[in-house]
């Protein structure tokens, strides 16, 4: 069992970006919704949330086609607010660190699971993932030993915020513009290389599909009885 003990996926997006009229958690790869691939890599946590809210109940009918146990929090707001709104709703009650990542990502599940070491062994620190930049709408992070020291939008860097976060719910507000934006505020914090794909656009689409990490054998295999439902 993971000593880490909560995460919260915020899947209540509308993915306008992306214009395909469908949330993006639910978009296919190699015939598997994204969120498939998350409750994949989060199988040995025991409290996973996920945050609702466009086509909320297809998403639950989805992931509960997966996994049984999940808590679903609503974000009825969900086309006014920002995914930290979704962070902040799924983390009440949470009162240690907790995972939080979108729910639009495809994660390398050996680079995750060492990200899921580095959280468990400083269960006080709070981390925040990085990944190389690749992504067509990137927030570029600037580093300082390790440490991100900057968030921005304009000047390019090697690395972008992986919308991965390890981090306590008392760093998060409930209403704002970006979840990189509230984290601003408490800059510098340690950084963690993950390797990852981000789908805002068509394009990052088609480099998440033709990655290897959609080919990979963790995410095909039946032996986790978890992925196909508790």
């Amino acid at each position: 069992m993971s000593s880490v003990k909560h995460a919260v996926i915020a899947a209540a997006g509308v993915g306008s970006r992306l214009g395909l009229g469908r949330t993006k958690c639910l978009l296919e790869i190699n015939h598997k919704p994204l969120i498939a691939y998350l409750l994949k890599l989060l199988d040995d946590i025991d409290d996973v949330r996920i945050v609702v809210g466009f086509q909320e109940q297809e998403v639950i009918d989805t992931v509960l086609s997966y996994r049984r146990d999940v808590t679903f929090v609503r974000n009825p707001e969900y086309i006014s607010t920002s995914t930290l709104t979704s962070y902040w709703l799924g983390a009440q009650g949470i009162d240690e660190n907790c995972l939080f990542m979108d729910a639009d990502i495809i994660f390398d599940p050996v680079s995750f699971m060492q990200f899921k070491t580095v959280c468990a062994t400083s269960p006080q620190d709070n981390i925040i993932g990085i990944t190389q930049t690749k992504t067509h709408d990137a927030v570029y992070v600037s580093l300082e030993n390790n440490e991100v020291v900057n968030f921005n939008r304009e000047l390019r860097t090697d690395y972008e915020w992986a919308n991965l976060c390890y981090i306590s719910p008392t760093l998060l507000t409930s209403t704002g513009e970006s979840v990189f934006h509230q984290l601003t505020q408490h800059l510098p914090l340690t950084a963690q290389e993950i390797i990852s794909f981000e789908i805002d656009t068509k394009g990052d689409m088609e480099q998440a599909m033709r990655s290897s990490i959609a080919q990979n054998h963790f995410y095909n295999s039946s032996t986790t009885s978890a992925f196909y439902g508790k």
